[in-house]
């Protein structure tokens, strides 16, 4: 009897702070015209008193990606209009996710005055977020649709299958960057850790190499690595390809049952935050 006690009682203590996990992100959601402004704000600010102002973003991503696909054409021997739209699909949607990662690790603590004077939710700091590169990307968008038709990628329809797999990027993008942020708060250190894991990550995900350039033994590398599930989700439809079930599988597994796993840990940690901030 004690031990039936002790399990509904442990699984009461669970739904209460999965419970406590939706109310974080649904309180944020509500306060979403103040993630818009933090959002777009801190784009202005990064650009204030610049002619071309955030259209540098545009700017500077043409170049790099227009450099590495030629440069990356010739190291691999493969036709540049093969490889280009590849690496600029692939390095947009990659900027995204490691800009927004890369940023989460100190979101907290940047945002620190706002909610030690507010009763703000933490999750309004995490959309404003991935609104922030969300906003980026949409700057970004116009290289994609020029490689696109530059080098005549049969996309058609095709490109439509990318919307959910975009939606799975994004749902991804929350929830990571939310316990990004609060593992970065408790822990300081973490910031370097998470930085440096990026930079690993970039190298192991086929963002300037093909999946197909990697040996058929070793494929079982792509399925274990999220980033290159959520890539091809995005990447193969604007391709006129469509992903693979084992893409789906990864992607979707990653991105929901992850969202699933974390709701409990931010319910858990959002009382504990404004304390380690």
């Amino acid at each position: 009897m004690r031990d039936a006690n002790t399990t509904t009682e442990a699984l009461s203590n669970h739904l209460g702070l999965f419970m406590l996990g939706i109310a974080d992100l649904l309180k944020g959601i509500d306060n979403w015209r103040l993630s818009h402004l933090m959002g777009l704000g801190e784009i202005r600010r990064r650009y204030a008193r610049s002619r071309i102002g955030q259209f540098w973003l545009t700017i500077s991503t043409g170049i790099m990606v227009a450099s590495l696909g030629l440069v990356w054409s010739t190291l691999w021997n493969m036709p540049v209009e093969d490889l280009l739209p590849f690496v600029a699909i692939s390095l947009i949607v990659w900027t995204m996710i490691t800009g927004t990662l890369g940023e989460a690790a100190t979101v907290f603590v940047s945002a620190g005055p706002i909610f030690l004077n507010q009763g703000m939710s933490f999750s309004t700091a995490i959309y404003a977020l991935v609104y922030r590169h969300l906003l980026i990307l949409l700057h970004n968008l116009p290289i994609i649709v020029i490689a696109v038709l530059l080098f005549s990628v049969p996309t058609g329809p095709m490109c439509l299958v990318a919307l959910p797999g975009f939606g799975l990027l994004v749902l991804a993008m929350v929830w990571t960057s939310y316990l990004v942020a609060v593992a970065c708060v408790r822990f300081r250190d973490l910031t370097q850790v998470v930085q440096n894991g990026l930079m690993i990550a970039f190298f192991i995900t086929p963002v300037l190499w093909k999946p197909d350039q990697i040996p058929p033994d070793k494929h079982y590398l792509l399925t274990l690595n999220p980033f290159a599930a959520l890539l091809a989700v995005v990447r193969e439809p604007l391709l006129g390809q469509l992903p693979t079930i084992d893409d789906w599988t990864t992607a979707a597994v990653f991105s929901i049952g992850g969202f699933v796993v974390a709701l409990p840990i931010i319910g858990y940690c959002q009382r504990r935050i404004i304390y380690w901030i």
